[in-house]
């Protein structure tokens, strides 16, 4: 048996993580607490189909 490796197509992926100088998370308001897993969340930020997250104004203004 040989393979086909022409009908394949190599995707790659990055998750990055960072911790930002601001009073709140990223994409929405809630504090940055270190601590237990997946416990700083709310429903509106788990990325539901629909939901919509909120930017941090903070994190935006640093960028400049």
């Amino acid at each position: 048996m040989t393979i086909d490796y022409d009908a394949y197509e190599i995707v790659v992926g990055l998750e990055v993580h960072a911790q930002l100088l601001t009073q709140t998370k990223l994409f929405c308001g809630i504090a940055p607490a270190w601590g237990e897993p997946n416990t700083h969340v709310k429903p509106r930020h788990l990325g539901h189909p629909g939901s919509l997250p909120k930017l941090n104004r903070k994190a935006i203004e640093f960028r400049y």
